[in-house]
């Protein structure tokens, strides 16, 4: 990439991380990193959004330039990594916490998972719960009907593909509750109402005060359609979900083959050629 300085003034990229940012093995490759540092030593802002709770974000932060807070929980939350503070939180609706005894029935396979105050709660165990072990999160197995009083941040349903479709068509068409979200074939969550990333992304540029900001977004899966639909000009990566490139402009290689990397060179290709104009 050529080096002209500040020529990502005015620009935000907000990126999702699993299947997106990271690679099919989960890791960063070295040229989104080299590409991301490049983004905002050159003026560029840069942060991201994703389903992770906290303890996982953190485990890669350190690794990355991020310049702004970042959305956690499909926009639940967005944490301040630099003061360590919460600047937006919601939790789920007391009414909707049965959705969980609702599913336990519907399908006794799949795993459900409460998160409260970066806590897992293993309501209902399975094969994919199983994935914490020997990485340092606090899960806690054993759950009682205490778990009904703590504040949910949100329902994470688990589980083969089949079996979550089925779920998921089950809670949308016949339970009747639309606040559900696949962020991956295998993960299903129950969030707040009115709650997605692009509405969680809303509340940060209005808090940052970068209204005329151009912003950037990328993601790969159904939980990411608010996020792309907010922005300026959104990025399906090429291995996302079919359902979400049909709603995509603009579709990138595979997380594999370094789409942020991509996308920041599509931005600086853009500017050379002054082919970017007014949303």
């Amino acid at each position: 990439m050529e080096d002209f300085m500040g020529h990502f003034d005015g620009y935000l990229l907000v990126s999702d991380m699993d299947g997106t940012l990271l690679n099919s093995k989960g890791k960063l490759s070295e040229e989104n990193k080299r590409a991301i540092e490049y983004f905002v030593d050159n003026g560029g802002q840069f942060t991201l959004a994703t389903g992770r709770m906290l303890p996982s974000v953190k485990r890669h932060i350190h690794k990355l330039k991020v310049t702004l807070p970042v959305i956690m929980y499909n926009g639940t939350k967005i944490y301040d990594f630099s003061n360590d503070e919460v600047i937006y939180e919601k939790f789920l609706e007391e009414e909707r916490k049965e959705i969980i005894e609702v599913v336990a029935k519907i399908n006794s396979n799949v795993g459900i998972e409460i998160y409260s105050d970066e806590v897992v709660y293993i309501y209902k165990s399975c094969k994919q719960t199983e994935r914490f072990t020997n990485l340092g999160y606090n899960v806690i197995y054993e759950v009682d009907e205490s778990i009904f009083e703590k504040k949910w941040t949100k329902v994470l349903v688990v589980g083969d593909k089949k079996e979550l479709d089925f779920v998921e068509n089950y809670l949308k068409e016949v339970y009747g509750d639309k606040d559900i979200v696949r962020s991956s074939s295998i993960y299903l969550e129950v969030i707040p109402r009115n709650i997605s990333k692009g509405q969680a992304l809303q509340e940060l540029i209005k808090f940052k005060e970068i209204e005329n900001f151009k912003i950037v977004t990328a993601g790969d899966n159904m939980n990411d359609v608010e996020l792309i639909e907010v922005a300026h000009y959104g990025f399906c990566i090429g291995n996302g979900s079919e359902e979400l490139k049909k709603k995509t402009k603009y579709i990138t290689p595979s997380n594999d083959e370094h789409a942020i990397e991509f996308i920041i060179r599509w931005i600086e290709n853009q500017l050379k050629y002054n082919n970017i104009g007014n949303r």
